[in-house]
């Protein structure tokens, strides 16, 4: 009898361990077009757990077997997207989602500490931004209704506004990881706004003002070491040695280097690369005889397909690859397994310039340096 009985304990057990209650979304759903869709996505691997037809008005949805973790309630209506976060698990979410008030956090009542944190922090923010998007929201549309003749200076306030947006969210972080140092959702808001090349300073410092137990955490470690890469990497710093060799064996050498300096990450497999590669041909021409040097580094395996492509596209300057691909120490070090990337650096090896340097300013960026403007 008393057998019978601890079989029937542990198989209670069994099931109470495994759940089935699901995540109810009750939601009122208004001012959407007729074919948006409203989607819940896991943030770990942006897998869609569930999407509806917003259908503007009391909408209910579940997910059955909920993956506990941070996750993403997405809305596409035409070509806007907007996204909220919010802590994945069972129990019911109930709110209201307003085509024509995204920047209004949807979750008004949540089964969980962490989505509660949220709210909080989509709190912290509108009432740190209120002002900044509603002059973003203007910009956009006056962009939006632009003609040909002031197209490019709306496109210029715009992208200002757009900028102040960006600054504005990273202030909204701190202010929720001072508020909640314990929280890990912080290591989430850092990893999903994805600045720690442009911001290194400032995520050093958010992340420091962390419990030791967030910065001790799988997520908290690989978010710092990623940050201290990226610091190495900041300008002012000496960069990093370029491994490998020329495709004539020989290895790098600062002595190559000039007084401004354009490293190259890229790969020869790559169509945006072979793009690049046209553009930076002609400002080659521009630039080499000014003291100024490019260097290529490949994050390629194949040394046929690297030289052929070395070839093709007439790449007359240093190029360097240790062919190891993306197992490259080059890979790790010099770009943070981007390809393309470029960054600056002088005679000496010390970085200029690199923070989301793209193509489109490599040239006014190599005139500043080379003219001495800081």
């Amino acid at each position: 009898m008393k057998k019978h009985l601890y079989i029937i304990a542990l198989l209670s057990c069994l099931l109470s361990a495994c759940d089935p209650k699901p995540a109810v979304f009750n939601l009122q759903t208004k001012n959407f077009g007729p074919n948006a869709v409203v989607s819940i996505q896991s943030s770990e691997n942006s897998e869609t757990l569930k999407a509806e037809n917003i259908t503007n008005g009391n909408q209910s949805f579940k997910i059955n077997i909920p993956k506990e973790g941070y996750a993403i309630l997405k809305t596409q209506d035409g070509e806007h997207t907007t996204e909220y976060y919010f802590y994945l698990d069972k129990g019911n979410y109930t709110g209201v989602l307003d085509g024509k008030d995204i920047n209004t956090y949807p979750l008004k009542n949540v089964p969980n500490k962490e989505s509660e944190e949220f709210i909080d922090f989509y709190r912290l923010k509108n009432s740190m931004s209120k002002t900044l998007f509603d002059s973003l929201a203007i910009a956009e549309h006056e962009l939006d209704v632009a003609t040909k003749e002031n197209i490019v200076e709306k496109a210029q306030i715009a992208d200002r506004w757009r900028e102040k947006k960006n600054q504005s969210e990273l202030e909204n972080i701190e202010a929720f990881a001072k508020k909640y140092p314990k929280s890990t959702a912080t290591i989430f808001l850092l990893n999903r706004f994805g600045r720690a090349d442009s911001e290194t300073r400032k995520y050093l410092s958010i992340f420091k003002s962390l419990d030791e137990e967030v910065q001790e955490s799988k997520k908290g470690k690989k978010l710092l070491a990623e940050i201290m890469q990226a610091n190495q990497m900041m300008a002012g710093s000496k960069m990093p040695n370029i491994e490998g060799e020329t495709p004539d064996g020989k290895e790098f050498d600062l002595s190559v280097l000039k007084k401004v300096n354009l490293v190259i990450c890229w790969v020869a497999y790559s169509g945006k690369s072979r793009k690049n590669n046209q553009v930076l041909v002609d400002l080659y021409e521009k630039y080499k005889n000014k003291d100024v040097e490019f260097i290529g580094v490949s994050f390629d395996k194949n040394k046929d397909s690297w030289e052929k492509i070395i070839k093709a596209d007439k790449l007359t300057w240093p190029q360097y690859s240790d062919l190891l691909g993306a197992k490259s120490p080059n890979a790790k070090n010099l770009s943070n397994f981007n390809a393309t990337y470029f960054f600056l650096a002088d005679k000496n090896g010390t970085v200029l310039s690199n923070n989301d340097l793209s193509l489109d300013f490599v040239d006014s960026e190599i005139s500043k340096h080379l003219a001495g403007r800081e």
